[in-house]
């Protein structure tokens, strides 16, 4: 059993203290402070193992996380939802409504679109360790000059691309064009009707007509979902006509009524990239997933949990479209703080040092969400959740 189990033995003695127990073995804990070894790993079968923190019940992501175990190693249980609605992947896509990608420039939301519905396809395991209870049938609906890149796509993300269906739908009168919504609503709710698929993947950018809002199409979705009863995975990439910030209009996706949940999918640290909720309706926001892009062999290779939270990630997109001034005092500041608080004057300093202006810096303050506290020995900044101690005021004022 240890052969079958030697990667994931590996990365826990990395922390030592490993000890085999009844159907598994004992660890410490890399998500907390653990001198113990109170980290129960059990093997699951396939190579995999299910993890459990027995001292301070720390999150299975984080530990897998710690541990950098892909989700191909880790089972995760589905989260707890008292109320919550069925679901195509818990906690991030619902098996009924709209849910919406935006992505950053540069991040191919419709690659991971894509790998998420051949995984939905074939019950295989979910990006973030999640083992599907049942397939689901899967229909991309694409015009006729996307279609043949969508099923370049679906072969290159492993076994089973074939069970997703490629639609390319054309619309008009006489079937004379490619889809456009919502100008096409009749004709695709009935070939739903006709297919009942249960998840319905497209792009929203290129079956929307140019002069139209894309809220129409969002709008026309969302009821068709519901009349339907089937869910829908909508991306959207960065273009001039969508609107470069990735932030901005997952914002104003999560203000609308239209959608059941909203992502975002932006670059990270070290070449990854990020798949981040920023919105749910009616259950609470998942963490964000890392993953690599890497080329047509395999579009999406899932790694481990991204470390900052929803806002930092928001605050944090679209950086190389912003003025040159704003980018490097964001990237100062982070950098300055990310080891813990510094005095104010210190990072005003720095700042004109390298040619920035007062305002400039406020401005990225306001972006970080930077903290300003007084203390003895004058202002300190911090950033959100590791301000020194000590009372706090609005970054506004300083």
């Amino acid at each position: 059993m240890a052969q079958e189990y030697e990667t994931v033995l590996a990365a826990l003695r990395r922390w030592g203290n490993v000890r085999p127990t009844e159907g598994g073995w004992l660890a410490r804990c890399p998500a907390h402070d653990d001198r113990q070894g109170s980290l129960l790993v059990l093997a699951a079968g396939d190579g995999r193992v299910e993890l459990d923190c027995l001292a301070d019940g720390c999150e299975t992501q984080d530990i897998s996380a710690a541990l950098r175990l892909g989700p191909e190693y880790v089972v995760v249980a589905p989260p707890a939802f008292e109320d919550g609605p069925g679901w195509i992947w818990p906690g991030y896509v619902p098996s009924a409504g709209v849910s919406l990608i935006d992505g950053e420039d540069g991040v191919s939301t419709m690659a991971v679109a894509l790998d998420v519905a051949v995984r939905a396809a074939t019950a295989a395991v979910l990006p973030d360790g999640q083992q599907p209870q049942a397939a689901r049938t899967v229909l991309v609906l694409a015009s006729p000059q996307t279609a043949g890149q969508v099923a370049e796509l679906l072969e290159a993300c492993g076994p089973g691309g074939e069970r997703v269906e490629v639609a390319a739908v054309l619309g008009g009168r006489g079937g004379q064009r490619g889809l456009r919504l919502p100008a096409d609503a009749d004709q695709v709710e009935r070939f739903l009707c006709e297919r009942r698929p249960e998840l319905v993947v497209l792009d929203l950018m290129t079956i929307c007509p140019y002069r139209v809002p894309v809220e129409r199409a969002l709008r026309m979705l969302a009821e068709l979902a519901q009349r339907v009863d089937t869910a829908v995975l909508a991306v959207r990439d960065a273009s001039k006509r969508a609107g470069w910030s990735s932030s901005r209009r997952a914002q104003e996706a999560s203000r609308s009524s239209l959608t059941t949940a909203v992502h975002m999918a932006v670059h990270g640290a070290d070449g990854a990239m990020a798949l981040v909720p920023v919105f749910s309706s009616g259950w609470t926001v998942m963490g964000g997933l890392q993953f690599h892009q890497a080329g047509r062999t395999r579009p999406v290779v899932w790694s481990s949990r991204f470390a900052r939270g929803r806002d930092e990630a928001m605050t944090g997109a679209d950086l190389p479209r912003r003025r040159p001034a704003s980018t490097s005092a964001y990237r100062l500041l982070g950098s300055m703080l990310a080891a813990g608080p510094a005095p104010a004057r210190d990072v005003l300093a720095a700042a004109a040092a390298v040619g920035l202006a007062p305002r400039t810096v406020q401005r990225a303050r306001r972006q970080l969400g930077v903290v300003a506290t007084k203390t003895g020995g004058g202002w300190v900044l911090s950033l959100p959740g590791r301000g020194s101690s000590g009372g706090g005021a609005p970054v506004s004022g300083q």
